[in-house]
């Protein structure tokens, strides 16, 4: 989500300018059909990742590795931009021989050594108070793009992910504000505590007339049973668990029709800015809503702990203390505080209470 503006960054200021992008096979339903990207090319780096351990796999790996690198070769790119600054990334436009090669001077996992051009020093590009698309708009400005704000665009979802969600967003028993709930992350420092969840859902439920969707990625879906679980039969008829039950289509989908989005500092907080969620509810611990903050045109609150720890931001995935502190500073009730200002949902009146 990050990096969604860039292209449209690049069609306003060079119009004639035809765009690649190569992403990873189980990302790019996340950009295809974008209006402002012409090409993508498609890289299974993450089943090679799981199969390479075997050497069986590597005849077959590597004859895949040299199609996808011919593949963009025979496009014949007049540069290339790394906007992720890592080996991974900056090896794919030096294999492809890509003559002119732009990406960031911060040395990070020796990126570097492989761009004709580089930009924005390790001290500049790790500063907290400056936002990466700051940092990626450095690069676009040296290929004589103009720096402006830009919110991400994304792909429109196709009719069939449009049509799901409306059936399942059918299965609420009346029409209410749509909360969506996203409780898990991938980095253990980002992870507020499962029972804060709860409660934060608990109140919901009592004192709003919304509906909340819980969203997820497969992985998540024992947590997010226990939790519905733990929540008792009469929040399922206003909690709808879509856990590991969405595509990425299927998500923006979703997310167009949500009123308020509350997650971590995760994917599903910067799909729904993208998206055009009118408001998000950003919780933030290990990282910094200055520098990774949420981009896109609806209302944003960031909530973290007050005052901030010594350690915070640490940019970790785990916390070095063990505790995640700055994560459980953060209370349900600053949460539903927030919330409430949003007016997701009227507060029930006492008569509707029985």
């Amino acid at each position: 989500m990050q990096t969604l503006p860039l292209p449209t960054i690049i069609r306003r200021s060079l119009p004639h300018t035809e765009i690649g992008w190569a992403i990873d096979c189980e990302l790019a339903q996340a950009i295809e059909g974008h209006p402002h990207i012409d090409f993508l090319h498609r890289c299974d780096r993450t089943r090679w990742g799981r199969e390479i351990s075997n050497p069986a796999n590597w005849p077959r790996i590597a004859a895949e590795m040299r199609r996808f690198i011919r593949e963009i070769q025979g496009m014949d790119y007049d540069l290339a931009i790394d906007a992720q600054g890592l080996f991974k990334s900056a090896i794919i436009p030096f294999a492809a021989r890509i003559r002119r090669r732009l990406g960031f001077a911060h040395l990070r996992e020796f990126s570097s050594v492989f761009y004709t051009e580089r930009f924005v020093s390790r001290g500049e590009y790790f500063r907290l108070d400056r936002h990466h698309l700051s940092h990626m708009v450095r690069l676009l400005r040296a290929i004589g793009c103009e720096e402006a704000d830009c919110d991400p665009i994304l792909p429109a979802p196709p009719a069939q992910s449009v049509a799901r969600i409306d059936s399942l967003l059918a299965e609420f028993r009346r029409a209410a504000p749509l909360i969506a709930i996203a409780p898990f992350t991938q980095w253990e420092s980002k992870r507020w505590p499962i029972q804060r969840w709860r409660d934060l859902v608990r109140r919901i439920l009592d004192e709003t007339d919304a509906n909340l969707v819980l969203i997820g990625t497969g992985g998540d879906r024992k947590a997010s049973s226990e939790m519905v679980s733990a929540l008792g039969e009469p929040a399922r008829r206003r909690l709808l668990d879509l856990t590991g039950n969405t595509s990425i289509a299927d998500l923006y989908a979703l997310l167009r029709r949500i009123s308020v989005t509350i997650a971590a500092d995760t994917a599903p907080l910067h799909v729904a800015a993208a998206a055009g969620c009118p408001q998000t509810i950003g919780l933030f611990g290990s990282t910094s809503p200055h520098r990774t903050g949420p981009l896109g045109p609806g209302g944003k609150r960031i909530i973290s702990a007050e005052p901030n720890l010594p350690c915070q931001p640490c940019l970790q995935r785990t916390c070095r203390y063990g505790t995640t502190e700055c994560m459980r500073r953060i209370t349900p009730d600053r949460v539903f505080t927030a919330l409430s200002a949003f007016e997701p949902g009227r507060a029930k009146s006492r008569a509707a209470e029985h």
